[in-house]
């Protein structure tokens, strides 16, 4: 019997955006979250006040589950069908409710701060309380760097409707966009795949000038979002007394800048070695020198489709050679319909993994499309749902993993996809193509990404003096990505500042060191699982569930034996990363 390619909401909320059930849910979550939010201020922790104490962090924690619940509920409404506009309107509710969740965060943080070091560490020596102090230590040391209480919570209200709002301003022009290519109406994000996917060349380049010249028309409107974005940012590091814009986004990421610069630097005195896979691409594309457009092309052919049955047959089987209990979970999300991947109109682009704390237990979303890439996206996305599933009984403040260490267990699963595939390719074209993915994803992760956070830093160096124009944003990325290829391009994407949605994502600043950290970190993962087989199992599992209770440096020195801050580990894992490239160059 074949596989159901459509996921089981009903079982969650029967009904859609319309069930009873769910919109019962959410009435309720809003007045419970509306009585916390008016309750008195917790009074002096003491011994006789311990148990408030308790009661009132329990019920934040518990409301924050509750509203992950419906969200990620609701954002599957969403993504299943765009057109749900019961959905959207929903979704603009819980946005509220977040921000007043927010709210409550911040206020209980500043009272947290304001408690004598001895009766808070009393406090989280209780049994319901132990669990998650590291979490609680975390909110508490942050509220010590924020300002007072009553106007960060008034910050929170104000972004709403300003801060958020120029992203949302950007997620809309961007959006609803559509150009004329080649005799179709198609959206920009139509037109990028056109760019980054098709093999013929000539294509691409027509693809990325009509690009371009579509973002030329938006830059002006994404230009003011993302200067006025920065300018709120700054102001408000301003007021809190932070001097660097990278102390926001290093906390998110439990790192330390010096595990970051080491990372990079070692990427840097490493990264020439992709001219070398360049050379051998621009020979198979006949050109002398590859273009933006160019690096992330597809190569060779891998012309075998795979229905969905047999790509999940795949990814468990050869899953199961190096860990089992992965291979286990990936057949049980699959059997019980917890993945959505039905090629249809009316999706969302793109793939992702959501967790409901209640129901407690992951959904996929994608659209699987029959090809090679298809099946990575579903080891990908089973990946993040095995990690979430190991954590399943942790307390709601336990399973708070940053995004550091958030691609861990899916670029883990990928790697043995990508890898089993490579040992299974019927042709040197075959097995051209899927060196040339692994390949691809180095220069995105060591060169697009890098130049994505060297322009960042410039332009929040620039944006603290002044607003930047158009050609001055656009400066400023050629220059970084110049830097980041090693002047290894024919031909750059002046405008990749606007195009990029990441840089407008305001609940994530600087949100791209983080993917090619958790890129480096699974590949030094997966270097130790296959050299130590079954004995890693365990370890592996205990990592990720600690993802959430430490620092990303301790969780490494604990369970893999690694500084971070040093150069070692990230040798060892872009020194595995490139071995590819002489075997790529040799084939072609």
């Amino acid at each position: 019997m074949s596989v159901n390619v459509n996921w089981d909401l009903e079982s969650v909320f029967a009904g859609g955006s319309s069930s009873p059930a769910l919109l019962s849910f959410i009435e309720a979550l809003a007045a419970d979250l509306a009585t916390a939010e008016s309750a008195s201020p917790l009074p002096t922790l003491t011994a006789a006040s311990q148990a408030d104490w308790v009661a009132t962090i329990q019920t934040v924690y518990e409301l924050g589950k509750r509203l992950t619940e419906a969200g990620s509920f609701n954002g599957c409404l969403v993504s299943q069908n765009v057109k749900d506009t019961a959905a959207l309107q929903l979704q603009a509710q819980l946005d509220q409710l977040g921000a007043k969740l927010g709210v409550i965060w911040t206020l209980l943080s500043a009272n947290m701060a304001a408690q004598t070091d001895e009766a808070w560490h009393a406090l989280l020596q209780t049994a319901e309380l132990q669990p998650v102090a590291f979490h609680l230590n975390e909110e508490r040391d942050e509220a010590r760097r924020l300002l007072p209480p009553e106007i960060e919570a008034f910050v929170t209200r104000l972004a709403t409707d300003g801060y958020h709002a120029w992203g949302r301003l950007y997620s809309f022009i961007s959006g609803k966009a559509e150009v004329e290519f080649e005799g179709q109406t198609i959206s920009l994000g139509q037109l990028q795949g056109k760019f980054m996917d098709t093999p013929d060349r000539a294509a691409r380049e027509r693809a990325f000038d009509q690009f371009e010249a579509s973002w030329q028309e938006l830059a002006p409107t994404a230009a003011l979002a993302l200067n006025h974005q920065a300018g709120f940012r700054l102001n408000l590091y301003k007021e809190r007394g932070w001097e660097s814009v990278l102390q926001e986004p290093l906390a998110n990421n439990r790192l330390t800048a010096e595990t970051v610069d080491t990372m990079w630097n070692t990427i840097d005195a490493q990264a020439s070695k992709l001219h070398t896979y360049f050379a051998a691409k621009a020979r198979l594309f006949g050109v002398d020198q590859l273009s933006w457009f160019d690096a992330a092309a597809p190569v060779g052919s891998v012309n075998r489709q795979f229905t969905y049955e047999q790509a999940a047959d795949f990814v468990v089987q050869n899953i199961g050679r190096v860990n089992p209990e992965i291979a286990d979970f990936c057949q049980m999300a699959v059997d019980n319909r917890w993945v959505e991947a039905e090629d249809r109109p009316g999706k969302r682009a793109g793939a992702f993994c959501t967790t409901l704390p209640i129901t407690n237990h992951p959904l996929v979303f994608m659209t699987y499309n029959g090809s090679f890439n298809g099946m990575l996206t579903l080891a990908h996305e089973l990946g993040h749902g095995y990690h979430s599933w190991v954590m399943r009984d942790l307390p709601t403040g336990a399973r708070r993993y940053a995004m550091s260490v958030a691609e861990t267990a899916s670029t883990f699963n990928e790697l043995i996809v990508k890898d089993a595939a490579i040992q299974a390719a019927e042709s040197n074209d075959e097995k051209i193509s899927l060196l040339g993915t692994k390949l691809n994803d180095a220069t995105t992760f060591f060169m697009n990404i890098r130049a994505r956070y060297e322009f960042e830093k410039q332009f929040f160096a620039a944006r603290a003096q002044r607003q930047l124009s158009v050609d001055d944003l656009s400066e400023l990325m050629v220059a970084a990505q110049k830097l980041a290829y090693k002047d290894g391009l024919a031909r750059y994407e002046p405008l990749f500042w606007a195009s990029k949605l990441h840089f407008y994502i305001t609940q994530a600043p600087f949100y791209n060191f983080p993917y090619t950290f958790g890129f480096l970190f699974s590949n030094g993962v997966y270097a130790q699982a296959v050299a130590e087989g079954s004995a890693f199992i365990g370890r592996y599992r205990a990592m990720l569930r600690d993802t959430g209770s430490m620092t990303t440096e301790q969780l490494a020195h604990k369970h893999l034996g690694v500084d971070l801050t040093r150069p070692e580990f990230w040798e060892t894992a872009v020194g595995r990363v490139l071995a590819d490239v002489d075997a790529f160059a040799a084939l072609v």
